[in-house]
């Protein structure tokens, strides 16, 4: 069962307010997939942070909690909301610009960067409590986790795309990309 924050202190209002600034963000950026490209996308990086931070801060390991208490909390919930705007606009600026041959390489380094500067951010305001992990161990987490969430992307732009030109669905009104 969840239980309530026992305060709503520093790390409730950060998430509160990342989650209202980062939807915000998203949905003001101009359409640039279909709906079902864009919701696959935004579901796909909640449940691959879920599984992650199971994995990681979950009974086995216990290298950190998020929030206040080692319970699971409604907070903890509500800051899995935080991961889907992130690999959305990941792959949203990927796309606008292009990225190719080398740039690929320094993109994702530069969302790693990205990452670890907004986890260290999120550590000082008690989001996370670390009890084993160290900021040196997520680098490489990040660069793993943003090289499949451009896999993932890919793999859906070009499902898309075959679709797309397959005789069936020509004329299906489907999104067009």
């Amino acid at each position: 069962m969840l239980v309530s924050p026992e305060n709503f202190d520093t790390n409730e209002w950060f998430v509160t307010i990342s989650i209202v600034v980062t939807y915000t963000f998203i949905l003001l950026l101009p359409k640039r997939f279909p709906l079902s490209i864009a919701i696959l996308m935004l579901l796909f990086s909640m449940a691959y942070a879920q599984v992650i931070d199971h994995i990681l801060a979950g009974t086995k390991f216990d290298l950190y909690d998020i929030n206040d208490v080692e319970k699971y909390e409604w907070f903890d919930f509500i800051a899995w909301f935080l991961y889907p705007p992130f690999g959305y606009a990941f792959v949203y600026f990927y796309d606008k610009w292009s990225v190719k041959g080398v740039g690929v390489f320094w993109y994702i380094v530069s969302w790693a960067i990205i990452s670890l500067g907004v986890e260290v951010l999120s550590f000082k305001l008690h989001v996370f409590t670390y009890k084993g992990w160290k900021f040196s161990y997520s680098f490489p987490i990040y660069l793993v986790t943003l090289c499949i969430y451009l896999l993932f992307f890919l793999f859906l732009k070009g499902t898309f795309e075959k679709l797309k030109r397959t005789p069936i669905h020509s004329d299906s009104g489907a999104d067009k990309w």
